[in-house]
C-alpha cells in the first residue's frame, strides 16, 4: 500500500524536559534526576508521529528565525518530516517548553508559545494539499486551522481537529470546520461544564459538525456514535513518561482514518502508538515505528 500523504498544522516546540524525584506542591528548591531536550508541539509531535508510522508527512506552521526553531526543524527532518512549507519569521520567537516529569510518568508542562510570528494565512500552499489523505490541525493558530479545514473539504480530504483548553476561543471558532474532533477530557469539560463524559459529548455535539470524541488519558478515548458513546480502552503498559501521548494519538488517529479505518480502528491504532511511546521514555526519540505499533494490535487487547 503507498504511503498516505498527511499534513499537520499548528505549533512545534522546542522542549526541555526534567526528571525530578516528585511533582513540586510547592514552591520549592531541589535537584533533578536527569534533563534532555526533545521537540514538542501538538501538530509538531503528530507529524513526527505519522511519519514513524510510515506516512509521507508534511508539517505547515510558523517559527522564529532563531537557533530553538532551527532545532525544531532539524529534530523533525530526522522522522523524514517534510518541512518545506514553515514560514520562518524575522525577529520571531519560536515556542519553548518545559516539563517535569515523575519517577511514575506524571508531568506538569509549561509552554511559551513564542512572539510575533503573525496570525494571517495568506501565505499557506492550499494548492499542495492536492492528493493529500488527511489534514491534521490544532487549535493554537486558529486562522490556519480554518484556512486548511476550509480547503481540505473543498477536496473531499479528512480533517481532524485537536482541541485543548489553551485558547477556548479559538476552539469554538472551529468547532463547525473538521470532519472529526478530539478535545481532551479538559476541553471537553470547560465547553460543556460537566466531567461526565456521555453528558458532555451529548452537549457538545450540537456546537460541532463532525464526529466528536475526547481522550482522557490512561481511561482510553471515547466518541459519540449517533446519540451512543463508544469506548476503546488504553493498553495497559508501564508508564515512563506520559507527555506528548495526547499529540501523538491525535496523529495516529487522522493517519488510521486516511487508511479507510473507521473511528474504532483508528483509535486502536493511535492508542497503540501513544502506549508505546509511554512506555519507551520520553520525546520524540521515544515514538515508535508501524512494526512496533502492528506488532502491539496483534495481541487483540484492547
Amino acid at each position: 500500500m503507498a504511503a498516505k500523504r498527511i499534513v499537520t498544522l499548528g505549533n512545534a516546540f522546542l522542549d526541555t524536559i526534567v526528571y525530578l524525584p516528585r511533582l513540586p506542591t510547592e514552591p520549592c528548591k531541589f535537584r533533578a534526576n536527569n534533563v534532555m531536550r526533545t521537540g514538542g508541539g501538538i501538530a509538531a509531535t503528530a507529524a513526527y508521529a505519522t511519519a514513524r508510522l510510515g506516512a509521507d508527512t508534511q508539517y505547515w506552521g510558523r517559527l522564529g528565525q532563531d537557533a530553538a526553531g532551527d532545532d525544531i526543524l532539524a529534530r523533525m527532518r530526522v522522522a523524514g518530516v517534510h518541512t518545506d512549507h514553515v514560514r520562518r519569521v524575522e525577529g520571531g520567537v519560536s515556542p519553548i517548553g518545559t516539563v517535569l516529569v515523575s519517577p511514575n510518568g506524571e508531568r506538569m508542562a509549561f509552554g511559551f508559545i513564542g512572539r510575533d510570528l503573525g496570525d494571517d494565512a495568506d501565505w499557506l500552499p492550499l494548492d499542495r494539499l492536492d492528493g493529500v489523505d488527511a489534514v491534521m490541525a490544532d487549535y493554537s493558530w486558529w486562522q490556519g486551522a480554518a484556512a486548511v479545514f476550509q480547503e481540505a473539504r473543498k477536496r473531499g480530504i479528512t480533517t481532524v481537529l485537536d482541541a485543548d483548553v489553551g485558547d477556548m476561543d479559538a476552539v469554538r471558532r472551529l468547532l463547525l470546520l473538521p470532519d472529526h474532533i478530539v478535545f481532551s477530557a479538559a476541553c471537553l469539560e470547560r465547553l460543556t461544564g460537566t466531567t461526565d463524559v456521555a453528558l458532555g459529548l451529548r452537549r457538545a455535539a450540537p456546537l460541532c459538525r463532525g464526529i466528536i470524541s475526547v481522550t482522557i488519558g490512561e481511561k482510553g478515548f471515547w466518541w459519540l456514535d449517533g446519540d451512543t458513546p463508544r469506548h476503546v480502552p488504553t493498553f495497559d503498559v508501564a508508564a515512563v513518561d506520559t507527555n506528548g501521548a495526547g499529540d501523538i494519538f491525535h496523529g495516529a488517529y487522522a493517519l488510521g482514518l486516511a487508511e479507510g479505518l473507521d473511528v474504532e480502528g483508528a483509535a486502536r491504532l493511535a492508542s497503540a502508538t501513544a502506549a508505546l511511546k509511554c512506555a519507551r521514555g520520553s520525546g520524540w526519540e521515544s515514538i515508535p515505528d508501524r512494526a512496533a505499533v502492528d506488532a502491539l494490535l496483534m495481541k487483540g487487547v484492547p
